[in-house]
């Protein structure tokens, strides 16, 4: 339990906490697939940062110019970060990916992303096991592995089950 929720539940206070981050990121499971929701907190010197929301789509085959992923962004000023977080989780009409399910939605990105060269090298039965696929993957195309590593399991860490939990609220 975090500090704040601690603190809330001890005073019986019923508000789910919003928390400032330096980065987080939220899976929204779509009719058609995942998109990603990172958020992402920009220091200026002497001056309130601001928030970087941006939205990331897979891009199917995206191996085969390196663009994993297609980006949407906008600005949000630190003193509008509440209540735009706020309004965004009430308008939300895609519901968000829980913790258990997080492995599950970066694997099939990942797939999305690298559908194509999976059918090329003839591994489409590999790719049903997920563990084992990705140990062959360490071990004959360590590069592939490695983006994997670097640009869909980060989506892992830093996840904002705080924000799934405010989506939630608004949509029982």
């Amino acid at each position: 339990m975090r500090l704040q929720e601690e603190y809330f539940k001890r005073h019986r206070i019923s508000l789910l906490p919003i928390y400032y981050v330096r980065n987080a990121n939220l899976i929204l499971k779509l009719t058609a697939g995942y998109v990603i929701r990172n958020i992402e907190f920009m220091e200026i010197t002497r001056r309130p940062g601001y928030y970087i929301f941006t939205y990331l789509r897979p891009n199917h085959n995206g191996y085969l110019d390196g663009q994993y992923f297609l980006k949407t962004s906008g600005d949000i000023r630190y003193d509008e970060y509440v209540s735009y977080l706020l309004k965004w989780a009430q308008q939300m009409a895609d519901p968000p990916v829980k913790n258990s399910e997080i492995k599950l939605a970066i694997w099939e990105m990942f797939l999305y992303c690298f559908d194509r060269w999976i059918v090329e090298h003839k591994l489409e039965e590999a790719a049903r096991d997920q563990d084992k696929f990705l140990e062959y993957l360490g071990h004959h195309h360590s590069l592939v592995r490695e983006v994997y590593n670097t640009e869909f399991l980060k989506f892992e860490y830093n996840y904002a089950d705080w924000l799934v939990e405010l989506i939630n609220f608004y949509h029982k």
